[in-house]
């Protein structure tokens, strides 16, 4: 399968985003793509009050779903559609949701991210705590597709293996990770923590991050990239941009069977 990487630098207003959105889903038509990845935050970045967006998007038929189902018909694209914030109806704060939609538009499945970032990371936005604007999901997901069986992650859960480990128990071949990785924390981490996460399971992951200075405060680390079961890297770096790759799954049985370390676990 062939993949189209969205490296974005969203801002506040939604239809501005779109627009970039929409060009990358003409350029990955024309590259012969089969998914387009976009980024965490692809729609509407830096906005402190989400509970607007979130009930228009509840069953992602708002403005911003709408906008990725025709372009998933228009372009015959699958797409994984970073996250937007969406009201469950549960009474908590909104989910930050990806979706992933196929050609004739329609939902194949969605992931609500688990882990939230509470943290100060030390750079001039200060203090990040999106449980204020969150509520946390609870379950990993992956989903049958024609090329395999693909995981979902968002940004924070980078961190935690286990989530990682769950997906590989799952069946994941690969799995897409839209991210916002803060300038600083990508800077030191982002590319240790793909590579690991990619060779303890024997996946594919496919980082798509956030990238530059998107106001006064919040900067964004780039270097969308592809990491193979083996740990080799196909990287964008920090420009607005999209990376073409192409993926061969039988990767993963060939590194699994030469190295079957899901077979050698003695801890689970």
């Amino acid at each position: 399968m062939k993949l189209f990487l969205v490296q974005m630098t969203s801002v506040k207003d939604v239809q501005l985003n779109l627009a970039v959105v929409k060009n990358f889903a003409r350029q990955a038509e024309a590259a012969g793509c089969d998914l387009l990845i976009l980024p965490e935050m692809f729609s509407q970045f830096g906005v402190s009050n989400n509970r607007e967006l979130a009930g228009l998007e509840a069953e992602f038929n708002g403005p911003v779903g709408k906008a990725i189902r025709q372009l998933a018909i228009e372009h015959g694209l699958w797409i994984v559609a970073g996250t937007v914030p969406v009201d469950a109806g549960d009474g908590q704060n909104p989910k930050a949701r990806c979706h992933v939609i196929n050609t004739e538009g329609e939902v194949v499945t969605c992931y609500d991210k688990i882990h939230l970032f509470d943290a100060d990371v030390g750079d001039k936005q200060g203090q990040y705590k999106e449980s204020d604007s969150y509520s946390h999901g609870d379950a990993p997901v992956v989903f049958d597709s024609p090329w395999g069986t693909l995981g979902l992650a968002v940004c924070y859960d980078l961190r935690f293996p286990e989530v990682f480990r769950q997906l590989n128990d799952l069946g994941a071949e690969l799995v897409f990770l839209p991210s916002a990785f803060t300038y600083k924390t990508g800077q030191l981490h982002w590319d240790t923590l793909l590579r690991a996460r990619a060779i303890e399971n024997g996946f594919f992951v496919a980082g798509v991050n956030q990238t530059g200075q998107h106001d006064a405060k919040r900067q964004t680390w780039g270097r969308t990239q592809l990491v193979h079961p083996q740990g080799q890297v196909e990287s964008l770096i920090d420009e607005v941009a999209g990376l073409v790759v192409d993926v061969d799954l039988s990767e993963v049985k060939e590194f699994r069977v030469a190295l079957p370390v899901n077979k050698h676990r003695r801890l689970s």
